[in-house]
C-alpha cells in the first residue's frame, strides 16, 4: 500500500499578535531557495498579509480564516495557515 501523504516544511511566525505557519511541500522545487531566504521568506509572508488584510488586528479569527482560504485556494505546494497557538487559545 502506498501513501499519497504530502509532508510540509513549516515556517512558524507571529505577526500582529497572531500566530501563523507558512507551509511548503518538502517536494517543492522552491523549498531549497526558501530555506536559503531565512527571515526574508517570513517578511514576504508578512507583506502578503499586510497587502490582503491591512486591518488584520480589527478582523475576527473567522474573517482572517476566510482571507487565508482565498490565499490558499488552488494551492498545491504552499499554504498559509494559523499556527497552533492561535488555534488553541485564539488571538
Amino acid at each position: 500500500m502506498t501513501s499519497n501523504t504530502i509532508k510540509f516544511a513549516q515556517f512558524p511566525f507571529e505577526y500582529k499578535g497572531i500566530h501563523f505557519v507558512s507551509k511548503v511541500a518538502e517536494t517543492s522545487r522552491y523549498l531549497p531557495q526558501i530555506m536559503m531566504m531565512g527571515e526574508e521568506f517570513i517578511a514576504m509572508n508578512k507583506g502578503a498579509i499586510d497587502e490582503l488584510m491591512p486591518m488584520l488586528q480589527d478582523l475576527s479569527l473567522e474573517e482572517i480564516q476566510e482571507n487565508l482560504d482565498v490565499i490558499n485556494e488552488g494551492g498545491t505546494e504552499m499554504f498559509l495557515e494559523f499556527g497552533n497557538e492561535t488555534l488553541e487559545r485564539g488571538r
